[in-house]
């Protein structure tokens, strides 16, 4: 398989079908010698007892602003482009280079619903007995994403939650009673809050016009920060007025390796799985080729040199097992 037939193989999340990515996987890994299994919708490959686990997530983002066919790959000056090919499929691609040679004591984890879902695929696993079981055997992990060929031990939590606030309404001669004045002054609360990274997605209030209060309004947000996402939970409910309501739509905690098993403290501003499989008690860090710069955007590219680079990285933590090193 190539970065080319992976990009052509439509994972767009939300709505992702994953049924033909997990036959593509399955092929190869299979040819590679692996024991594949489907576990919550997921690729689990494992070689002989797995002491080292690779991670990547399978669906993109949806398309948007792009000026040719996203799912049509093509090179130029050394740059593969298209639709996920940054975040993250020129990642799973490294993980299958990596593995053409033969592997041993590894367990590889090609994930769904990293871009959105209420939970990721990685969580689910880690909630069966496979992968309790698999995180008793594995001791070190490489979750792949676009960190420029860098090591990375830290990075905040991230919570998604859907806000409603309701007033009385009325005339706007009255500063009082507008669902949109309250929201806007609880999200407020939330943007000064120590240590939080706030993000308004959308908001939306029911109004026939400036004159008149809205009865309804309803905001999208999200927060990254360094605590346990119950306790921002907790907090947000303190900033919200008694009658709004608030609907979870992803809770997951922060990456703060304090003993990576490779690299130094290094953080980078946005979330990963790499969360997931720590809190499941393995030493984990995210590393990959690519640019989160290049992550989300029309034109996604992923340089070949990079893809090369982790190639390497990902057999130096093959022949090691996992051990602890420095880079």
């Amino acid at each position: 398989m190539s970065l080319e037939e992976l990009i052509a193989i439509d994972t767009q999340n939300p709505g992702a079908e994953y049924a033909a990515m997990r036959a593509h996987l399955r092929a190869e890994l299979q040819d590679r010698g692996a024991r594949v299994s489907i576990v919550q919708g997921n690729v689990l490959a494992t070689w002989g007892t797995p002491r080292v686990l690779f991670n990547a997530h399978m669906d993109t983002v949806r398309a948007a602003g792009w000026n040719r066919d996203p799912l049509a790959a093509w090179t130029k000056n050394g740059k593969v482009f298209g639709l996920g090919a940054c975040d993250t499929k020129g990642n799973i691609q490294a993980i299958l280079d990596a593995t053409t040679d033969g592997a041993q004591e590894l367990a590889s984890l090609f994930s769904t619903d990293e871009e959105c879902g209420p939970t990721t695929g990685a969580s689910r696993v880690f909630q069966t007995e496979a992968g309790k079981k698999l995180a008793k055997t594995v001791k070190a992990a490489v979750v792949m994403e676009p960190t420029e060929n860098r090591v990375v031990t830290r990075h905040p939590g991230y919570v998604q939650v859907d806000l409603a606030f309701h007033a009385s309404g009325g005339h706007s001669s009255s500063n009082k009673g507008s669902a949109a004045g309250l929201a806007v002054t609880a999200l407020h609360r939330m943007q000064e809050q120590k240590g939080w990274s706030v993000n308004v997605g959308t908001i939306q209030a029911e109004s026939s016009g400036a004159n008149v209060r809205a009865m309804h309004c309803t905001a999208v947000v999200s927060v990254r920060a360094y605590q346990p996402a119950d306790n921002v939970l907790e907090k947000i409910k303190t900033l919200l007025p008694q009658k709004a309501g608030m609907k979870v739509v992803q809770a997951e905690g922060p990456l703060d390796n304090r003993k990576p098993f490779i690299g130094n403290a290094r953080e980078v501003p946005y979330w990963t799985d790499a969360a997931v499989l720590h809190a499941a008690g393995i030493n984990s860090v995210v590393y990959g080729a690519g640019s989160i710069k290049q992550a989300h955007h029309a034109a996604e590219f992923v340089r070949t040199a990079s893809l090369e680079k982790a190639v390497r990285f990902l057999k130096k933590i093959m022949r090691n097992k996992g051990d602890n090193e420095t880079r």
